[in-house]
């Protein structure tokens, strides 16, 4: 006999429609100790930088993750320069 509640789509299920024996989902913060860089153009220095690539969902970071970038260079939109990028720290 199936349930009402497992026919719901999981992604929707509010706090008032969890069943009540069932653990809450633990929230998990992702923080990063590195230091923030920013790339920029070898060439001109610029920060309009585009790469074509492919991003990936990661539930347990919860944010989207570079997954490929096909082999292809950076593309700086100033200088129409293709390739070397220098990275920058932000401060």
């Amino acid at each position: 006999m199936l349930r009402r509640v497992m026919l719901l789509n999981p992604f929707e299920i509010t706090q008032d429609r969890v069943a009540p024996d069932r653990p809450q989902p633990v929230e998990r913060k992702v923080t990063s100790r590195t230091a923030r860089s920013t790339p920029v153009c070898a060439a001109c220095g610029s920060d309009d930088i585009i790469c074509h690539a492919t991003a990936q969902w990661s539930n347990e970071a919860q944010e989207w993750q570079l997954a490929n970038t096909f082999n292809q260079p950076a593309h700086c939109n100033t200088c129409h320069h293709d390739g070397n990028l220098v990275w920058l720290t932000l401060n």
